[in-house]
């Protein structure tokens, strides 16, 4: 925030797209808002990866790579195709290449919390990933739920940003059964649904679901 120009963005903004050399010069504070990390199918397909949500750096990926010779290591020149992109209003600080450069060469502590920023990352993708190869659909989406809720006058809502269409990019899955499922948990009496935003009524029977594994049918 210190070194960075603090910018606001409209959701369904690219952040950061892999044939850009101007966003990939850049790397970024996140202060409020959600953003995705993602990429196209040959299709035209989004499919999500991670979300990040406020407090976290994030498009620094490029940066990092640029300084270190990553091919030495692995001997591989791929690069990964990946975007990000906003998923809702943000407001973000954003860090010139030039200014990293010379933090990363001179400031022990901004290494440090790359460091953090790198680790974090990398546990919840390799999280995110474990979880859609060893859950069902309904685990997923309770999990979802209980990451992402977020505080207004007192109730446990997931923001509306949080669509089926997206909810079903993220799980992997199809919207119709993130329809489903959120149907059978409106049932069950462990959501509710007003105005388009879905409300969390019982908590600890969400917990209970991921807990035991049980398949929403």
């Amino acid at each position: 925030m210190t070194y960075g120009q603090r910018i606001t963005t409209k959701k369904n903004q690219i952040l950061y797209s892999p044939d850009n050399q101007v966003q990939a010069d850049s790397l970024y504070y996140l202060e409020s808002g959600v953003v995705a990390l993602m990429s196209y199918s040959r299709e035209g397909e989004e499919r999500v990866y991670q979300y990040f949500h406020k407090q976290r750096i994030l498009g620094f990926m490029p940066l990092l790579l640029s300084a270190i010779d990553c091919q030495a290591i692995t001997g591989k020149k791929d690069r990964l195709q990946l975007f990000q992109m906003t998923k809702s209003p943000c407001i973000l600080y954003q860090m010139r290449g030039n200014v990293f450069r010379k933090l990363l060469k001179e400031d022990l502590k901004f290494n440090q919390l790359m460091l953090q920023a790198v680790t974090a990352n990398y546990q919840e993708v390799l999280i995110h990933f474990q979880h859609s190869q060893e859950d069902n659909a309904g685990v997923r989406f309770c999990r979802l739920l209980l990451e992402f809720y977020v505080t207004k006058n007192g109730e446990k809502v997931l923001p509306k940003t949080m669509t089926c269409l997206e909810i079903s990019k993220y799980l992997g899955t199809h919207p119709v059964t993130v329809s489903r499922i959120i149907a059978r948990l409106k049932k069950d009496g462990c959501i509710s649904k007003e105005q388009g935003t879905i409300i969390i009524q019982d908590e600890a029977r969400l917990k209970q679901l991921v807990h035991d594994g049980v398949e929403i049918r």
